[in-house]
């Protein structure tokens, strides 16, 4: 069997030569006995060059010697062939085999700042959404024996690349083997949305609107995480890396904490911390207040102009007016956002009050619970604690002091049920462990 000709013929067929233009197909060699193929769009062509000139100078010996130094892999399948063309490598058929030489060059943009994840000492680089760029930030920051990096190609159109990394010394054997038992029997279509759609078949994500995830964009950080025993997940074409396990105490946590002195970490830990309580909490014992006449309820500052609108309904039309401002500036050209603010200012500025739609103390105590929620470190929770908050006004709203009670409780509940791969949510708060919860709560002095 001339196996030439049949992974030639079996190549030319699936990468649709015919048709797609940026399929390359050259004979090379002397006698013309080899040949190599690879997309013009995702190879480096220098690379390829002085791949097709050095390979046709290579003696029989000599190719063997590249083969077991990795510079070059021996493939004989056709399907292995095809995916690792299509991720930008060559495959050359010579000798009645196939081998996969590396050529890959994204396409990407530079490494730079997350604008979600800002500090002002620490390092100015982020992940891009280069899977190799994003594996060479993690690996120059541990250069450990025990790094582990393990590849996977998930989707049946889209063949995502995804990569597990982890310190084989630290992390949980059975929880690792759990996450690749997991991704490698995933079965779907494609993963266009890249970690979102890994994320909830991986997780199994439903109704619950915390998120069982952490992301980052910054490379100190997952370093910091696979230190800790943690596990991330590396997506191409993302420039968020997953994180896992995690509790709802490490989304709170924020690089800049880190690079200040313990002192000051630890303030800003716990203002931080204030701040997420207000975001959930300030507006539903508010509303507990307006109508009890004790020393808690001086503390806050009543409605004194009387209003046609029952406060209840002022306050979801306040919340919903502001999440829909949040929404329209997300989209929002930068030129456009000057005018956006403007736009904001007089919905839910004196005009509103001068007119009689909301209380000013509305909309005071509904702006500061906004600030709350810019304040949380991570994006999801902030969402997540956007609906919490919701669920306690509509709890105090229909039935008062026991409606907060019992959403407390049913919140609580809840949170503490809510377990990925064996580790609870709430921990060190449930089960109770005191060490750790020092550690959440106070930024520890490096030894």
């Amino acid at each position: 069997m001339n196996f030439l000709n049949y992974y030639d013929s079996k190549l030319y067929y699936l990468l649709n030569a015919d048709t797609n233009f940026d399929v390359v197909r050259k004979e090379i060699g002397i006698n013309r006995n080899a040949i190599i193929y690879f997309l013009s769009s995702l190879a480096d062509s220098k690379s390829v060059f002085e791949l097709t000139y050095s390979f046709i100078n290579l003696t029989h010996d000599e190719l063997e010697k590249q083969i077991l130094n990795g510079s070059i892999t021996l493939c004989n399948d056709i399907d292995k062939a095809f995916i690792s063309i299509s991720s930008g490598m060559s495959v050359i058929i010579y000798l009645n085999n196939m081998y996969i030489v590396e050529t890959r060059s994204y396409p990407s943009r530079g490494v730079s700042e997350p604008d979600t994840e800002r500090t002002i000492r620490g390092s100015k680089d982020g992940f891009t959404e280069n899977i190799i760029v994003n594996i060479a930030l993690i690996r120059r920051r541990i250069k450990s024996e025990y790094f582990y990096s393990k590849i996977y190609s998930v989707g049946e159109s889209s063949k995502c690349d995804v990569v597990i990394c982890a310190l084989t010394n630290k992390v949980n054997e059975s929880m690792l083997k759990r996450i690749e038992k997991a991704i490698e029997n995933i079965k779907v279509d494609n993963l266009t949305m890249s970690d979102r759609k890994l994320e909830e078949t991986l997780f199994h994500q439903g109704l619950n609107p915390f998120p069982l995830v952490r992301y980052s964009e910054r490379p100190d950080v997952i370093s910091a995480q696979l230190l800790k025993g943690h596990i991330a997940i590396v997506v191409d074409t993302s420039s968020s890396v997953i994180i896992v396990p995690t509790t709802i105490f490490e989304h709170t946590k924020h690089i800049e904490e880190y690079r200040q002195v313990s002192l000051v970490g630890t303030f800003i830990r716990l203002i931080r911390y204030f701040a997420i309580l207000i975001s959930i909490f300030l507006v539903p014992i508010w509303m507990l207040t307006l109508n009890n006449d004790n020393f808690i309820s001086n503390i806050f500052v009543k409605i004194d102009t009387p209003n046609n609108i029952p406060v209840l309904v002022q306050i979801l039309l306040v919340e919903l007016t502001i999440e829909i401002l949040r929404i329209a500036t997300i989209h929002t050209p930068n030129q456009l956002t000057s005018a956006m603010g403007l736009i904001a200012t007089l919905i839910l500025g004196q005009m509103a009050v001068e007119i009689g739609w909301f209380a000013s103390e509305v909309l005071l105590f509904s702006s500061i619970s906004s600030i709350g929620g810019f304040a949380t470190p991570s994006y999801e929770l902030s969402l997540a604690n956007k609906m919490v908050k919701m669920f306690f006004i509509l709890m105090v709203g229909l039935f008062g002091g026991s409606g907060f009670i019992i959403g407390l409780y049913l919140l609580v509940l809840y949170l503490a049920n809510i377990k990925l791969f064996d580790v609870p949510y709430l921990y060190p708060v449930f089960p109770l462990d005191c060490k750790e919860l020092y550690k959440v709560l106070f930024r520890g002095i490096s030894k």
